[in-house]
Protein backbone atom coordinates (compact mmCIF):
# COMPACT_ATOMS: atom_id res chain seq x y z
CA UNK A 1 0.00 0.00 0.00
CA UNK A 2 2.84 2.35 0.85
CA UNK A 3 4.41 1.65 -3.05
CA UNK A 4 1.35 2.88 -4.71
CA UNK A 5 1.21 6.16 -3.07
CA UNK A 6 5.10 6.51 -2.79
CA UNK A 7 5.64 5.80 -7.07
CA UNK A 8 2.08 7.43 -8.11
CA UNK A 9 1.70 5.24 -10.74
CA UNK A 10 -0.18 6.88 -13.26
CA UNK A 11 -3.91 5.66 -13.79
CA UNK A 12 -5.11 5.19 -17.29
CA UNK A 13 -7.81 8.18 -18.46
CA UNK A 14 -11.08 6.99 -19.84
CA UNK A 15 -11.69 8.70 -23.51
CA UNK A 16 -14.32 10.99 -22.12
CA UNK A 17 -11.85 12.17 -19.14
CA UNK A 18 -8.99 13.04 -22.39
CA UNK A 19 -11.62 14.68 -24.71
CA UNK A 20 -12.82 16.76 -21.63
CA UNK A 21 -9.48 17.85 -20.69
CA UNK A 22 -8.57 18.56 -24.51
CA UNK A 23 -11.90 21.06 -24.35
CA UNK A 24 -11.05 22.69 -21.17
CA UNK A 25 -7.39 23.52 -22.37
CA UNK A 26 -8.82 24.39 -25.51
CA UNK A 27 -11.21 26.63 -23.93
CA UNK A 28 -8.55 28.20 -21.53
CA UNK A 29 -6.06 28.64 -23.64
CA UNK A 30 -7.64 30.21 -26.80
CA UNK A 31 -8.92 32.76 -25.78
CA UNK A 32 -5.29 33.83 -24.00
CA UNK A 33 -3.54 32.77 -27.69
CA UNK A 34 -6.31 35.06 -29.37
CA UNK A 35 -5.24 38.28 -27.03
CA UNK A 36 -1.37 37.42 -27.75
CA UNK A 37 -1.91 37.29 -31.15
CA UNK A 38 -4.18 40.74 -30.95
CA UNK A 39 -2.03 42.50 -29.21
CA UNK A 40 1.27 41.78 -31.02
CA UNK A 41 -0.51 42.90 -34.20
CA UNK A 42 -1.74 46.42 -32.89
CA UNK A 43 1.74 46.93 -31.00
CA UNK A 44 3.69 46.41 -34.37
CA UNK A 45 0.88 49.01 -36.11
CA UNK A 46 1.79 51.34 -33.62
CA UNK A 47 5.58 50.67 -33.56
CA UNK A 48 5.02 51.50 -37.16
CA UNK A 49 3.54 54.36 -36.97
CA UNK A 50 6.08 56.24 -34.52
CA UNK A 51 8.91 54.69 -36.48
CA UNK A 52 7.76 56.58 -39.48
CA UNK A 53 6.87 59.26 -37.69
CA UNK A 54 10.06 59.80 -36.65
CA UNK A 55 11.83 59.22 -39.46
CA UNK A 56 9.68 61.93 -41.71
CA UNK A 57 10.07 64.65 -38.26
CA UNK A 58 14.12 64.15 -38.93
CA UNK A 59 13.80 64.17 -42.68
CA UNK A 60 11.65 67.63 -42.20
CA UNK A 61 14.05 68.72 -39.45
CA UNK A 62 17.30 68.60 -41.61
CA UNK A 63 15.23 70.25 -44.67
CA UNK A 64 14.67 73.50 -42.49
CA UNK A 65 18.22 72.67 -40.54
CA UNK A 66 19.90 76.35 -40.45
CA UNK A 67 23.88 77.44 -40.10
CA UNK A 68 25.53 79.03 -36.89
CA UNK A 69 24.52 82.79 -38.54
CA UNK A 70 20.58 81.60 -39.44
CA UNK A 71 20.86 81.04 -43.34
CA UNK A 72 18.99 77.65 -44.69
CA UNK A 73 20.68 75.10 -46.52
CA UNK A 74 23.59 77.43 -47.56
CA UNK A 75 27.33 75.78 -47.09
CA UNK A 76 30.02 78.38 -46.47
CA UNK A 77 33.30 78.49 -47.60
CA UNK A 78 36.04 78.76 -44.88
Amino acid sequence: MLRQFQFNTPKPRSTAATVALFVFGLILFLPILALLLIAGFFASIVFGVLMLFGIVSTKIRSLMKRDDEGRKNVRVRR
